[in-house]
């Protein structure tokens, strides 16, 4: 044994670097068809799907049922097949989630309310935000901007708009200025309590204890329960709509009605 692996050691050394590279691509082929389900190369096209995975290999730690629900749901709000699959490759947590789950979609619906989008626009530009974020965080300050008359402040490009802002009064574009909108992105919204609470058009609203104030009522306000129920409604309408092999599969997952939306791994 011992020199048939020294042999066999001794080759693979000898390979150009490559036909090295060529024998681990094709090992890693092998290894992903042996992993993904027969039915999503089927469904998704052999190449496509290898593709997504390839760029998101965190996929084939999660069953295949649970990222094929999240494409099917993707599909059903709009979005093409190669659409769904790019939305994978370019941030698998997104189809790590339940999408018909009520965090995902409240978080979704709040998204296409507050930003004027649709459901396909959602997917393609902010999956990541709708997916990772808590509705409470996501869903729940989107809420509190909009009762606060502050949603004109959110807005897609933030930085490169307050560059125009800065150049057209005179200053330089990388630096702060005095007087500049108080913008806010996606990002603002989902970072943490505090310096969520710091930026200049939450402290006009009144600051940490405002905020502290409108989550501890969060549960009680009539918005945040019409959002609730509009997203349950949307996940059963949304299941309902999947093809019979994949509702069974979804559900007979573990966890398959988690509000949260954080599927098990395989």
């Amino acid at each position: 044994m011992l020199s048939v692996r020294s042999k066999s050691g001794g080759c693979w050394l000898a390979l150009k670097w490559q036909q090295r590279a060529h024998c681990l691509g094709l090992c890693w082929h092998i290894y992903v068809l042996a992993s993904v389900s027969c039915v999503a190369l089927q469904v998704f096209g052999q190449q496509a799907t290898l593709e997504m995975v390839g760029k998101a290999p965190i996929l084939l730690t999660i069953n295949s049922s649970v990222w094929q629900a999240a494409l099917a749901a993707m599909q059903l709000c709009g979005l093409t097949e190669e659409q769904a699959l790019e939305v994978g490759s370019k941030n698998a947590q997104a189809v790590c989630r339940n999408w018909l789950a009520g965090g995902p979609l409240a978080n979704r619906l709040a998204l296409q309310r507050c930003l004027q989008l649709t459901a396909g626009q959602v997917y393609m530009r902010h999956a990541g935000y709708a997916a990772c974020s808590s509705a409470e965080r996501l869903a729940g300050r989107l809420l509190f901007l909009q009762q606060h008359g502050l949603l004109h402040l959110l807005v897609a490009e933030k930085e490169e708009l307050l560059k125009q802002w800065r150049r057209q009064h005179g200053f330089r574009a990388d630096r702060r200025a005095a007087g500049e909108p108080p913008l806010l992105s996606l990002g603002d919204v989902t970072r943490p309590d505090a310096h969520f609470a710091s930026l200049a058009a939450v402290q006009a609203a009144g600051g940490l204890s405002a905020l502290q104030a409108f989550a501890a009522g969060l549960e009680s306000n009539p918005a945040w329960a019409e959002l609730q129920a509009a997203a349950a409604a949307e996940g059963a309408q949304l299941l309902a709509q999947l093809p019979p092999w994949l509702q069974g599969q979804w559900r007979a997952r573990p966890g398959a009605q988690r509000q949260h939306g954080r599927l098990a791994a395989v």
